[in-house]
């Protein structure tokens, strides 16, 4: 199906020009925008072929961005096509399911530090400036404690996002740092045993209380390219939902606030204990308009541990420093460190 055959499944009229964005994660992770402009309006339709585009997902999001706007936050509505369904066509050679979007009011702040703000970045006291705003919105989602799905987001902990992934996103990264660990020369051998063993027995106590952690449900991905701004660069909502769905409100915090804080590179997360006053900086926000259940103020730490040392930069950081084995024990340093630490989260939850 071509291009103009899709745009007229989602209106009679006919576009006068529509325009292209492939966005794919490789050959099992096809995604494609279509930007339809009819003249006096414009229609994003967007296509899909991978494990976790589905209808009941589209649903799902559809529903998610209803329930934050009735919080008073801008999200672009769901379109269907005149048919009212999400279709299946074939694209580019690929089963895609299809659905359109609103074209947003606003635009990403991605899309305003590049054109109105790169001077500042929307940086301000070492944060983006809207990073208040969209963390509150995060902890109003919290507070609701939403239940309409069992469909997990993109963050998950022992479950599957994809049906296709073998486990979820955190045993993936640990996993990924042992096989690079094992790599190591026999001299360290004894300690990257001990440090995964340590890695085994948090996440084993986290699983002891993590189903009976509150949730919501959730975006679940306010980074730069999808919270949206007005002109001066104040927040106003979030849009792109495709890593939307039921979440442990701790785990989004701590899985998410060090990434979205800035756009530093993830190295500078390493320095200065970065990673966890981010998190901390987050539960401040989250805090004023969220109430921290005492089971979520005992996971935070086990989730920190299960989180933090072994996250996927860590197996990158053996790969960089090769055969320097003063670099190498200065990584398993910063692990144990991190593994074994007392944090005391408390205070700012």
């Amino acid at each position: 199906m071509e291009a103009k055959d899709i745009a007229a499944l989602f209106s009679n009229r006919e576009p006068i020009e529509i325009d292209f964005k492939n966005t794919s994660h490789g050959d099992d992770d096809f995604r494609e925008t279509l930007f339809a402009d009819f003249g006096t309006d414009k229609i994003v339709i967007k296509l899909a072929a991978n494990g976790f585009t589905d209808e009941k997902h589209l649903v799902l999001w559809e529903r998610i961005a209803k329930e934050y706007r009735n919080l008073g936050y801008y999200c672009p509505q769901f379109i269907r096509a005149v048919d009212g369904t999400f279709p299946v066509v074939i694209y580019k050679n690929h089963s895609c399911i299809v659905w359109g979007e609103e074209f947003s009011k606003y635009r990403s702040a991605a899309e305003l530090i590049e054109e109105k703000f790169s001077d500042t970045k929307l940086v301000k006291d070492g944060w983006y400036s809207y990073l208040d705003d969209a963390m509150t919105m995060d902890a109003k989602v919290a507070a609701c404690h939403f239940d309409y799905t069992d469909m997990p987001s993109g963050l998950c902990m022992f479950e599957l996002f994809d049906p296709t992934d073998r486990c979820d996103e955190t045993t993936e990264d640990a996993e990924l740092w042992l096989a690079t660990a094992k790599t190591l020369p026999e001299e360290f051998a004894d300690r990257v045993d001990r440090i995964w063993n340590n890695w085994l027995e948090a996440r084993k106590e986290l699983e002891k209380i993590y189903r009976q952690l509150p949730t919501s449900v959730f975006q679940a991905d306010i980074n730069e390219t999808n919270v949206l701004l007005d002109e001066d660069g104040n927040f106003k909502g979030v849009y792109d939902f495709n890593l939307g769905g039921r979440e442990v409100y701790i785990n989004y915090i701590i899985r998410q606030a060090p990434y979205v804080s800035t756009a530093d590179t993830y190295s500078g997360l390493e320095a200065n204990d970065t990673f966890l006053k981010r998190v901390f900086h987050a539960l401040d926000i989250a805090k004023k308009v969220y109430h921290f259940s005492d089971l979520e103020k005992k996971a935070a730490l086990l989730l920190y541990r299960c989180i933090r040392p072994l996250w996927w930069y860590a197996a990158e950081e053996i790969q960089e420093a090769g055969t320097d084995k003063e670099k190498i024990r200065k990584h398993l340093d910063m692990i144990e460190y991190e593994q074994t630490r007392e944090i005391d989260f408390s205070d700012h939850m």
